[in-house]
């Protein structure tokens, strides 16, 4: 017996989202690792490494991305999100950082509440509340 259209649908859609976010993933991970490595010494410089590796980490558990996978207009928020990721801005402000990690944890919760991940939903909830308190941490300094 053949799985049915609507289970064949489902499954693209489930591996096109798991796609998208390992782009999204891997772009935020260069981004946090050059502004690590042009931060300077301090908090704010082990605050970019350490979004760094946490985004390095859940990347080691998650498939390599393809651009042909992202093109789906369901994933057009994650694939923006990745965009802004991957254009090498230079000097951009915190405040701007935080806004994206806040853009950025509210899509991750939305995909995570309304889409069923199969063995990468655990993997996405503890990444997204690692990367909340990351993003928390991050605030603080601004605030400090």
């Amino acid at each position: 017996m053949t799985p049915s259209l609507p289970n064949q649908t489902s499954q693209v859609r489930d591996i096109e989202l798991i796609a998208a976010f390992s782009l999204l993933f891997s772009r935020a991970r260069r981004f946090y690792q050059q502004n690590a490595e042009t931060a300077g010494s301090g908090n704010l410089r082990r605050h970019f490494a350490a979004l760094a590796e946490l985004h390095q980490q859940t990347l080691y558990l998650l498939p390599k991305p393809s651009q042909s996978q992202v093109a789906s207009d369901g994933l057009e928020a994650l694939y923006e999100l990745s965009l802004w990721y991957d254009n090498k801005r230079s000097q951009t402000s915190l405040a701007t950082i935080q806004q994206q990690l806040v853009k950025q944890l509210q899509l991750q919760k939305a995909v995570i509440r309304h889409f069923d991940l199969q063995q990468y939903q655990k993997t996405l909830l503890h990444f997204t509340a690692s990367l909340q308190i990351a993003a928390d941490q991050l605030a603080s300094i601004q605030t400090s």
